[in-house]
């Protein structure tokens, strides 16, 4: 399976220093700066290897997004009296900001810091004073990377473990959760519409939970085809792979081609491909079913697919454009494939000529997509918990002038994210030819 996945760029960011001056006006106020500003930083940190572990990743993710929280919602105890400036202790009140009204249960600090992020297929760097953008932005660049945790365990080698195989499965199960909670449950309490193109273009989000879940389906489809299921199941559920990653690539159709046009090539070639191994695994089903002339009919449709899918691979090798460098015509997974649907043709064609003495017709026989057993499906993704560190005293250690900004219209730069090198360690030489731009 080694770098059998196309991987865009991490998202890169300007640095938050969570610095609010005056804003934070009690020493309650200004140690959660420190501490959110310290959990974004270690984050950050883990983010571009892929070799971390999962639970590091989570339990930094889980601190840093509990905290954020505080940012986004308020955190007043409404069964407590106010808390009057004269009850901040150990500042003066000089200079205190008067504070506004915000949403009932909207946090006065939402909007009080400028985020600049990047993004993953390129183009002009988003911002918004917004801290659910912040979020969005943060989980999005998680998901990413466990996508990239998930090619990282499959890489150098053309068989995984049977333990990494299901953490390759589950990885990018979880990414397309994330993907779809952002989508479905974030998107709409952005004060701002994210631009086209941009990561969080709904057909963007879409494009990588559909990836994602067709990926969890491909090492189903690896261990089906591993443990010698039936050909009926098999070919059912390379369909089904196929028909996703087709879904992902219309998605991006309607975008500008020179974000997607690589990614596109990626999704494509994978469509025909396991498009190709549905109709091979058909036609060998239909020749157990002594239907020699259909059996013969699916071989010759798998074996066009599979050279079409070769020219794809070769066109996405040469695309331009952010994500994986590979050439998947190399792969072992693809050089396996193209010989099975060689000998099955001859055979189907042998066996039918001398037994069945079917014509062979122009009309190409269905796939039975009753089978569905193996369907992968995103995990459901859930929002950690607000930190127990928000409480009415801290939030009240705050004062803020006004609830809404608009950002500033100056882009700031980012710094490209360096990111740990997507390769086997006991294959360091890289065979396929792999790396991340």
């Amino acid at each position: 399976m080694a770098h059998w996945f196309h991987r865009n760029p991490l998202k890169a960011t300007v640095p938050v220093t969570f610095d609010l001056g005056q804003q934070a006006a009690s020493p309650l106020a200004r140690h959660i700066c420190r501490d959110i500003r310290q959990a974004r930083a270690q984050l950050l940190d883990l983010l571009p290897n892929p070799n971390q572990n999962v639970a590091a990743v989570k339990e930094a993710m889980e601190k840093y997004i509990g905290l954020l929280e505080g940012f986004i919602t308020a955190s007043e105890d409404p069964k407590a009296a106010p808390v009057t400036p004269q009850q901040q202790t150990g500042d003066s009140m000089d200079g205190m900001l008067q504070e506004t009204s915000v949403p009932s249960g909207e946090s006065k600090l939402r909007n009080s810091v400028k985020v600049t992020w990047s993004n993953s297929l390129g183009g002009k760097n988003i911002f918004q004073n917004d801290f659910v953008f912040e979020e969005i932005n943060m989980l999005f660049n998680i998901a990413l990377w466990y996508t990239k945790h998930a090619a990282k365990l499959a890489a150098g080698s053309a068989e995984i473990s049977e333990e990494d195989a299901k953490e390759v499965h589950r990885s990018v199960r979880q990414a397309a959760g994330i993907f779809k909670f952002i989508q479905s449950n974030m998107l709409s309490k952005l004060y701002e519409v994210p631009g086209d193109g941009s990561d969080l273009d709904s057909r963007v989000l879409s494009c990588y939970e559909l990836q994602c879940t067709a990926e969890a389906q491909e090492v189903t489809l690896a261990r089906a085809i591993e443990l010698k299921h039936s050909n009926s199941l098999i070919s059912a559920l390379a369909s089904e792979t196929s028909k996703l990653f087709a879904k992902a690539d219309e998605s991006l159709k309607s975008l500008e081609e020179k974000l997607v046009v690589k990614w596109r090539k990626y999704l494509q070639f994978k469509c025909m491909f396991y498009m190709s191994y549905a109709h091979c695994y058909n036609g060998n089903y239909l020749l157990t079913k002594d239907k020699g002339g259909d059996a013969v009919r699916s071989l010759k449709e798998s074996f066009s697919l599979f050279q079409k899918s070769e020219l794809l691979a070769k066109e996405y090798a040469k695309a331009k454009g952010p994500g994986t460098v590979a050439k998947p015509e190399q792969h072992p997974f693809f050089l396996r494939l193209g010989p099975i649907v060689h000998r099955i043709l001859e055979k189907t064609e042998r066996e039918n000529s001398m037994i069945y003495h079917e014509k062979v017709p122009e009309e190409l026989p269905e796939i039975n997509s009753k089978e569905t057993f193996g369907l992968a499906s995103p995990l459901d993704f859930e929002l950690p918990a607000k930190s127990t560190e928000w409480t009415a005293a801290v939030y009240n250690g705050f004062t803020v002038a006004s609830t809404k900004k608009s950002p500033d219209d100056k882009e700031d730069s980012v710094k490209p994210v360096k990111e740990v090198p997507i390769e086997s360690d006991k294959h360091p030489s890289n065979s396929t030819g792999c790396s991340i731009s």
